[in-house]
């Protein structure tokens, strides 16, 4: 699945409100790349802090999932409020005319169960944030992978146990607070033979550790090939550490899998894209890990 110049896509807002004009920016930024995108701004509701009352942000986000035209969908932010419209979502069409979503961190609830359906979808940045300078690199990073299939390399570490190794197979996974949330829901997650992709925002590490022990007690780590721990961001400091782990120990202490860090994506800049449900190798080397496209599996 690639874009061409004159495919339409859809920009579609089913979590937080959104900037207007820090969208309206992103929009011009995909009519630069030769896209079309209709000129209303459904996206531009509001519902409290949503972008519309469940009724509209479902009925806006099924639409684009039915339309046959629409070739993608590019979510304008993320937030909170796909887990309450999720279970609503009909796939019947999607899956008779696929396309990618791109978006992360809410969007995860979207990812999980796209790729469960055996799609890939787009972890990368979202409309409203595409006029940030400090994001032109994973920008441009997404365009080539959408229209080129470039795959942008990425760099991380791993820890030492597993170094000269080479791990094959499908990246899923995103945000890790909606990865835990749909345990026990019919888009968890399915992990088997999968390397899992974590990312998290604002959250105290005793949070985090909750979040992935009950990764742990659900399964959720049995049968995953490795793991990659994309950016933690915003971690509250305490003057005093109130629980005793780095989060690096945190996940290391729960899987027996190389597991992978500094990966450049997540809430940070830069947030290099990646596509989920796409297959990749990790090459260890050492203590570094090197992660690029899978040609041959």
């Amino acid at each position: 699945m690639t874009l061409k110049r004159g495919d339409k896509v859809a920009v579609v807002a089913s979590s937080g409100k959104v900037d207007i004009e820090a969208t309206l920016q992103g929009i011009e930024i995909l009519r630069e790349w030769g896209l079309i995108v209709p000129n209303d701004q459904e996206w531009a509701a509001e519902w409290g802090s949503l972008a519309g009352a469940d009724s509209r942000r479902i009925g806006k986000l099924q639409h684009a999932l039915d339309d046959p035209e629409i070739k993608a969908i590019f979510m304008a932010r993320g937030g909170y409020g796909l887990t309450r419209i999720i279970d609503r979502v009909d796939w019947a069409r999607f899956i008779d005319h696929p396309k990618l979503i791109i978006g992360f961190s809410d969007v995860t609830a979207l990812h999980t169960c796209i790729n469960n359906l055996g799609f890939p979808s787009i972890h990368a940045p979202m409309v409203g944030q595409f006029s940030k300078k400090e994001l032109e690199v994973s920008l441009s990073q997404l365009k080539g992978l959408l229209f080129y299939e470039e795959f942008p390399c990425i760099k991380g570490e791993v820890n030492e146990k597993f170094s000269d190794q080479v791990i094959e197979g499908e990246i899923v996974g995103g945000n890790l607070c909606l990865l835990s949330d749909q345990i026990g829901t019919y888009s968890e997650l399915n992990t088997e033979g999968k390397i899992l992709f974590i990312e998290e925002i604002g959250e105290k590490p005793y949070q985090i550790d909750r979040y992935l022990t009950h990764l742990q007690r659900s399964g959720a780590f049995k049968g995953v090939k490795a793991i990659l721990m994309g950016q933690f961001s915003d971690v509250p400091d305490e003057e005093e550490p109130y629980f005793p782990l780095s989060i690096n120990r945190m996940v290391k202490e729960k899987v027996d899998v190389p597991v992978i860090t500094e990966i450049s994506a997540g809430h940070d800049f830069p947030n290099t894209p990646i596509k989920l449900g796409g297959k990749y190798k990790i090459k260890c080397i050492g203590d570094k890990a090197l992660i690029e496209v899978a040609e041959n599996i």
